[in-house]
């Protein structure tokens, strides 16, 4: 008979993963769940001081989280972590694409502008766009093409395994009523069809990688207030016209369980798993 008991069918003792800004956020929840699960996890992201005080707050787990100062939209920073992977433990077993930002960064005044503002594609510019894609879209592609060889070994590590690549989406990859968040939106929307792509292509050539989407709604972070938490509960957030049907945010429990089973479901592949509490449901 089957040991179906979650311990031993979700563990990921023995498995390295790799998770890109995965210092704060949704990315560190994923992280610490992995290494909560036994994984060895390699936290990615441009600010060093920021990983290691993510790291070190992680402690009496089965598995470690290690600090990895990777840009994942510079090619040389990749390939270097590709090498002190490789080097280091031979293979990988899991990638999250989760390194991502909503608004432009060369503008630290763009939400309060945008909040205010009677034309919400006034403000935007090229250049902001550029910037979205380049992180949001773009460098996902490219780290998966740097790391894939690493994840067959991984696959290969394990009988009639396969490696696992998440990508994180989001709910307003779907919805239109969000024109503030056109951008973000957008470069969303993409990142779900070039998983579709991916997965495809890998397995018509019998490649062992799996290509997944865990599509997020509305999850607490260091951004969020008091105020839209409390709001959240009988309103529709902003830009949308339904309440969310959780009347809640997601928790990290929540985020933990999504991510862990696509890490190790080798059945389930080009899969876009909506973690929304119902928000997509509901709105257009």
């Amino acid at each position: 008979m089957a040991d179906l008991s979650m311990a031993t069918v979700m563990s990921l003792s023995g498995r390295v993963g790799l998770v890109t800004g995965g210092g704060t956020g949704i990315g560190f929840i994923i992280a610490k769940a992995f290494a909560a699960n036994g994984a060895k996890v390699y936290i990615a992201g441009r600010r060093l001081d920021v990983l290691e005080k993510a790291a070190a707050s992680v402690t009496g787990v089965p598995g470690s989280i290690v600090p990895l100062r990777m840009d994942v939209t510079d090619e040389e920073h990749v390939k270097a972590g590709v090498k002190h992977i490789e080097g280091t433990d031979g293979k990988l077993d899991v990638l999250v694409n989760n390194a991502g930002f909503a608004s432009p960064v060369r503008d630290p005044d763009f939400v309060a502008k945008r909040s205010v503002a009677t034309d919400p594609f006034e403000l935007e510019t090229i250049q902001n766009w550029t910037d979205i894609f380049a992180l949001n879209t773009i460098a996902p592609f490219f780290v998966v093409r740097a790391f894939q060889s690493l994840l067959v070994k991984g696959a290969h590590s394990r009988p009639q395994g396969t490696s696992s690549i998440i990508n994180i989406g989001s709910a307003l990859a779907k919805l239109n009523t969000t024109p503030h968040m056109m951008g973000y939106g957008a470069t969303k929307a993409a990142l779900e069809k070039l998983t579709l792509v991916l997965g495809t292509s890998f397995a018509q050539r019998g490649v062992p990688i799996r290509v997944n989407v865990l599509s997020p709604g509305a999850f607490a972070n260091e951004l969020t207030s008091a105020e839209f938490i409390e709001t959240i509960k009988t309103k529709p957030p902003p830009g949308f016209v339904a309440p969310v049907p959780a009347r809640r945010l997601g928790t990290d429990a929540e985020m933990a369980m999504a991510a862990i089973y696509l890490a190790v479901s080798d059945y389930t592949n080009g899969a876009i798993s909506d973690l929304d509490g119902g928000l997509s449901l509901v709105n257009p």
